[in-house]
């Protein structure tokens, strides 16, 4: 079954790259341009200068490379070879694609790579190490390490996974070096740009030390992103699959930033102390109309600024099986003749209520490394709710239900809860997983896969002018995150079997490595349970000062996000330069744990003011820009004193002010 699916997926890539009917390049992407050592997709260069591997990679002009990458190969001596002979060529290009061919030798080893990078940036790598001239087994070879050496200030964040959720571990700033077990994602960038590799199986990976298969190694003139593909001598033969892509991934769309979505019900299908009932008796949404007055709760939400509606899991009876219901197509009437536009929840489960279930449990599941399906959660109308796999042909199934809903219901998009997320999988029945020597199964990430899946329905529903919106928390990997055009990020800093004090916890750079979206190519949402200690005010002074909005869960909790919505929309921050806290020319202050980011026009600005000191009250001095004379508060519209060119605020912890400036 496997080798099946690799020759299908081997088959389409070679008529890909010959220009196979039906390839497209998808909005807001442009052509591939290949030219005989280079290869440019939209903002992004990758250049190889007869060298096997990217000699240099650029994002938005911006060199993220600061060497060559590298092979790095020892003989048995553990000398480091030096390859003696270099190429690489050009071999096949089109509009969606284009394959570059590179060699690297010495008399005993044989270095091949062939990159196929497509219109979105994704570069897909296979390597392959082999015996040299006169060889016919494997010799003189003690290690084989893949090497990124990566500009510093490129590469002052990183955000890997899968992750665990039981501590804030996988964001941050690149302080020291790191080491981790094999991760299927890494990303290391900055504010604006950044480089990820990512790899489907640790299969063929030999690191002496399972903790150190990744490694950061920051220093002077480069940052290291080093993978021990092996650390021994090789017996035979080898071939690495992985990708390579710089983000961000498209341009950043200023329209989704001002957020004014609800994620129409309470969020959870029952959550154990964070005050979630779930409801005993089932109805087409019934979390989100608890008392049954949609008609009222959808016209006050849009008299309070909301534009689009998500509509959680309970819109249909099976879990992941959007079937039209006339019920609910009486609620997307509803919302379209007040304006809203309307997405329904899809996800990543098989329910044994689907009628599907029988036919599809064996081969469609995802499996644990014993065997075992995984499950989450159960819900009314009372199932079990299943991990499914979409390396198999429930992607299609999948896909095919979508789209008739789509079109049946009259959507606007759709809301994915974790299906941009390749996860583990070790079901051999449709080719997940590997068996090590000591018969042990092992998981793979099926990244290439729900890659695919999520380009058909990217074209489908951007083609109708709609939106797909990735609930993904943990996850930034945009070899599949590429085809959505938002995600909503956060449930893991408040779901955990332990307390936490997430202000404490979510520092700044965590922040900017996976919750702003601005260097990863579409618009972010932050997400927030409230539970003590962690209110929407809470997230909000850390989420506006990043330019990402807070989205409110429940019609009752949108009040407090109206003020805001106005504010931005009277300002037009769609329109406006954005100068963040940590821009050079950034607005000054007299006190480190306030930040100020402005979005400014030539007649005043929008600032928000935060202070991020979770236990610290403070008063600041901010400093006005030339010919600011009048600010305001933007939310209630109170004077604010402004004095000697600067204004004074007074700012509890973890409070946000947002100040409207105008010039005179």
């Amino acid at each position: 079954m496997r080798r099946k699916m690799m020759m299908r997926g081997a088959l389409a890539c070679a008529l890909a790259a010959c220009g196979a009917a039906g390839a497209q390049v998808l909005a807001p992407w442009t052509p591939v341009k290949a030219t005989a050592d280079a290869v440019e997709t939209w903002g992004r260069a990758y250049a190889f200068a007869s060298n096997a591997l990217p000699t240099r990679i650029v994002s938005q002009g911006r060199d993220l490379l600061a060497a060559p990458i590298r092979v790095v190969c020892a003989g048995a001596d553990g000398a480091d070879h030096v390859w003696t002979k270099v190429g690489s060529w050009v071999q096949a290009a089109t509009d969606e694609a284009a394959d570059v061919c590179g060699h690297l030798a010495v008399p005993d080893v044989f270095v091949n790579a062939t990159t196929r990078i497509e219109y979105d940036g994704m570069a897909k790598v296979a390597l392959a190490v082999m015996p040299g001239k006169g060889s016919s087994r494997m010799r003189n070879l003690s290690k084989v390490w893949l090497e990124i050496p990566l500009r510093p200030e490129a590469a002052t964040l990183f955000c890997y996974s899968p992750c665990s959720w039981a501590k804030l571990e996988n964001v941050g700033a690149v302080k020291g070096p790191m080491a981790w077990p094999f991760r299927c994602s890494v990303w290391l960038g900055n504010e604006d740009v950044g480089l990820c590799w990512f790899c489907e199986s640790d299969e063929r990976l030999a690191a002496a030390d399972p903790n150190r298969v990744v490694e950061v190694i920051p220093g002077a003139a480069e940052t290291v992103l080093r993978v021990h593909l092996a650390d021994g001598a090789l017996t035979r033969p080898t071939t690495w699959t992985f990708g390579l892509q710089a983000t961000p991934t498209k341009p950043f769309d200023r329209r989704l930033m001002t957020g004014q979505t609800v994620h129409a019900p309470p969020m959870g299908a029952g959550i154990p102390g964070l005050g979630v009932k779930r409801p005993e008796v089932w109805w087409t949404c019934q979390r989100a109309f608890p008392q049954g007055n949609a008609g009222q709760a959808l016209a006050e939400a849009a008299r309070g600024g909301v534009k689009t509606v998500v509509f959680h899991e309970d819109w249909i009876p099976i879990q992941n099986n959007p079937s039209p219901r006339s019920d609910f197509k009486g609620l997307v009437d509803a919302c379209h003749r007040l304006g809203l536009k309307v997405l329904v929840y899809l996800g990543y489960e098989l329910s044994p209520l689907d009628p599907l279930w029988g036919a599809c449990e064996a081969d469609c599941l995802a499996h644990d490394a014993r065997g075992n399906p995984v499950s989450y959660w159960d819900r009314e109308p009372a199932q079990r709710d299943y991990r499914v796999c979409y390396n198999n042909r429930f992607a299609d199934i999948w896909l095919a239900r979508a789209k008739k809903a789509y079109v049946e219901l009259g959507l606007d998009g759709f809301y994915l809860d974790g299906t941009v997320m390749p996860r583990a999988c070790a079901n051999a029945a449709h080719g997940c997983g590997w068996t090590d020597a000591a018969g042990r199964r092992h998981v793979t990430y099926p990244i290439f896969a729900v890659r695919e899946m999520m380009r058909a329905l990217y074209a489908f529903v951007d083609a109708r002018g709609g939106r797909i919106d990735a609930h993904q928390s943990g996850y930034v990997c945009p070899a599949t995150l590429a085809f959505a055009h938002s995600y909503w990020d956060g449930e893991q800093l408040a779901v955990s079997g332990r307390a936490r004090d997430i202000k404490a916890e979510l520092d700044l750079a965590s922040f900017r490595a996976e919750f702003m979206g601005r260097n990863h190519g579409l618009a972010c949402e932050f997400l927030a349970y409230q539970k003590p200690g962690w209110q929407y005010e809470d997230a909000l002074a850390i989420s506006l000062l990043h330019g990402v909005m807070t989205r409110p869960c429940g019609f009752a909790n949108v009040p407090p996000f109206t003020p805001i919505w106005k504010a931005y929309a009277d300002f037009g921050t769609a329109d406006a330069a954005w100068r963040p806290y940590w821009a050079k020319e950034a607005v000054a202050c007299d006190v480190a744990h306030v930040k100020v980011s402005a979005y400014e026009k030539p007649d005043g600005a929008l600032w928000v003011v935060s202070n991020v000191s979770p236990t610290d009250a403070a008063t600041a001095r901010l400093a006005l820009p030339p010919g600011c004379r009048t600010a305001r508060d933007a939310k209630t519209g109170e004077a604010l004193p402004v004095a000697g060119g600067s204004l004074t605020l007074a700012l509890e912890p973890f409070r946000y002010r947002l100040v409207r400036l105008w010039k005179e």
